[in-house]
């Protein structure tokens, strides 16, 4: 019976592994990685080997879960108006507010589109479709990779773990570089920043201005 039992485990793992790749491939920006390096990954949660990494993320979906989604006002008032030196940029209305995009979901430009911020909050209903993506960059592999022109790293930054893609300037690409992390294990941050690396796209983001977020995240 316990062999059975295993068996079955192993194949609803399996079965994970395809929908989490079809999603992958669906949604090729949410997972901004190689897909062979992804997958090396994912055969690991097979073998057992991402323990820790699984129990982070079933113990934040299960607290995210129990979260009330903030209102499309709070989503507004929290959004940054200022990035360093930065300010946010006028809608097609000509006030000078973020936009929401969908349910939970935030966003706005600055500096004349030279940095674009999208925030999601991951509380309630949006949790397993902040998480798994999230999850996916965790279990790849990479910690930096240089791929032709594309680099991908995987970063600690301010106690945070990022996800970053850096693309030479030369390329056709309207953003240079794109990061991604889990703010106060709630937001869910998409940062893209014209002629600027990584490190300098998140140093112009300037952590502290996404505290309204967390003074709402109880």
């Amino acid at each position: 019976m316990k062999t059975i039992s295993n068996t079955l485990k192993t194949l609803l793992k399996l079965t994970l592994i395809l929908i989490l790749l079809v999603s992958c491939k669906e949604t090729p920006k949410s997972s901004g990685l190689d897909q062979t390096k992804i997958m090396e990954g994912l055969m690991d949660e097979v073998s057992g080997k991402n323990v820790d990494i699984n129990e982070k993320y079933d113990l934040l979906l299960k607290e995210l879960g129990t979260k009330t989604s903030l209102t499309n006002e709070q989503l507004i008032e929290a959004f940054p108006k200022k990035l360093s030196n930065l300010s946010l940029d006028a809608a097609e209305n000509k006030n000078v507010e973020p936009k929401i995009l969908d349910s939970q979901l935030v966003a706005g430009s600055f500096g004349d589109d030279t940095v674009r911020m999208e925030i999601l909050d991951a509380g309630g209903q949006k949790a397993v479709g902040a998480i798994i993506p999230l999850k996916m960059l965790h279990l790849n592999k990479i910690t930096s990779e240089s791929n032709n022109t594309i680099r991908y790293t995987k970063k600690e930054r301010n106690g945070i773990l990022t996800f970053g893609t850096d693309r030479d300037e030369d390329t056709k690409a309207d953003f240079q570089s794109e990061l991604r992390f889990l703010y106060d294990n709630r937001f869910y941050v998409t940062l893209e920043g014209k002629g600027m690396d990584t490190d300098a796209l998140w140093n112009a983001m300037g952590i502290d201005n996404l505290k309204r977020f967390k003074e709402y995240n109880k």
